[in-house]
């Protein structure tokens, strides 16, 4: 039987408020907390709570035949403890029935894998710990920002303890090979390569309200028939899209419910396909052959490269402006100092200096132009950098002063 893999991302990153250039110095909070909220309950009604009931539905009608996968981000997580505790409870209802596996992923869904080796260490640890605590769970398989992948990075995942990773399945790195197989990657021990199918998972995530789309509408029946007459040599199908698709990217009107729930029902009743989760798939599935990805391959942007969050000028010096604070912010041993920096490593940041309509067909973007964006981030930054130092400096003076009262 074909293994088909639906992964879904939930990521909400933190949102910067209209932070002033003369507020800088003044030490004032750099998040809209109003804002946050209010996304977050929106997409919460419209997507993830109608969401997990059809899936927690679709289980107790079909039991062990339901599986799929979620890549929940730690802010994500934490503005649903903070803002919508009842969506949390869903996910964990979800958990329990045993037939739902959460991944591994950089606890903000930042650019560390690229920029800091120390910081990214840090974040997939502090994200198994949260993935422990909420939903008893310990991830096999990782999912990077944006699918983010190469063979440097993949050492790094094999080093934490995962036996495999999700990216994209970009021609660049397949050379004619089919993504519906497994690979091994380069690194030392091996991890397990998924890739993406680009074009099966966007006709849901992108394609499915487009009116002007040559195959609308998509009914279920239409997209099992896809499904069916990939090639025998097919072994499993990776189906990755964010959760938002449904119900809040493309609207309950779209009749996006009705497919999701009768895909799932006809793949259920199948006879030739079923779904799994990936930690299912590693125990019956081998790996075909070996890929190498010497330069960074994702699923973001037109080029699926690094370059939707670094491309620019402007991206650029805001990132390495702000990684190069990561020793100063440590060394403060300040938990509050820590979470904004943790808010202010997200992608999304970075994302939005791009330009929108190359990226995400301007999807999401809280800002005029990619200037406007680079403002705003770097008014924070310099005051986040002016925090910093102070916290530094009265760390030393307090050092300084016990050394004296020492000596004496």
């Amino acid at each position: 039987m074909k293994n088909i893999c639906f992964t879904f991302l939930v990521h909400q990153p933190y949102r910067l408020r209209n932070f002033h250039f003369f507020e800088i110095g003044n030490h004032y909070n750099y998040f809209d907390e109003e804002t946050n909220a209010k996304i977050m309950r929106q997409i919460v009604e419209e997507s993830y709570l109608p969401t997990n009931k059809l899936m927690l539905n679709l289980i107790n009608t079909f039991g062990n035949k339901i599986k799929v996968s979620f890549a929940i981000s730690g802010t994500a997580l934490n503005q649903m403890e903070q803002y919508v505790p009842e969506v949390l409870g869903s996910f964990k209802e979800l958990a329990a029935t045993g037939n739902v596996e959460f991944l591994g992923q950089n606890y903000s869904t930042s650019l560390s894998s690229l920029k800091s080796e120390s910081a990214f260490y840090e974040e997939v640890l502090e994200h198994k710990r949260l993935i422990s605590r909420l939903f008893r769970k310990r991830p096999k398989v990782f999912l990077n920002t944006g699918l983010l992948y190469s063979d440097e990075i993949g050492k790094m995942i094999s080093n934490l303890g995962f036996k495999g990773v999700i990216t994209e399945g970009s021609s660049v790195i397949l050379n004619g090979k089919s993504p519906n197989n497994l690979y091994k990657s380069t690194s030392r021990p091996p991890l397990i390569l998924f890739l993406r199918n680009t074009s099966l998972s966007d006709d849901i995530a992108l394609r499915f309200s487009q009116r002007n789309w040559s195959e609308w509408p998509l009914t279920s029946e239409k997209y099992l028939g896809w499904l069916n007459a990939l090639p025998a040599s097919d072994e499993l199908v990776n189906l990755v899209m964010d959760y938002g698709t449904f119900g809040e990217h493309h609207k309950k009107e779209s009749g996006i419910f009705d497919f999701l729930e009768f895909l799932f029902r006809h793949i259920a009743e199948s006879k030739d396909l079923k779904l799994s989760t990936p930690v299912e798939v590693l125990k019956s599935v081998s790996a075909k052959a070996k890929l190498k990805v010497s330069k960074p391959i994702s699923y973001t942007g037109t080029d699926k490269n690094a370059s939707a969050w670094l491309k620019n000028e402007m991206q650029q010096e805001a990132c390495d402006t702000l990684y190069a604070m990561e020793d100063l912010v440590k060394n403060t041993r300040d938990k509050f100092l820590h979470q904004d920096w943790e808010r202010l490593k997200t992608a999304d940041h970075f994302l939005y200096m791009n330009n929108f309509e190359e990226v995400l067909g301007n999807l999401f973007n809280p800002y005029e132009n990619p200037y406007a964006a680079f403002l705003k981030y770097m008014n924070v930054l310099s005051d986040f950098q002016l925090k910093v130092e102070d916290k530094t400096k009265k760390s030393s003076k307090r050092k300084n002063t016990r050394s004296l009262i020492k000596n004496k």
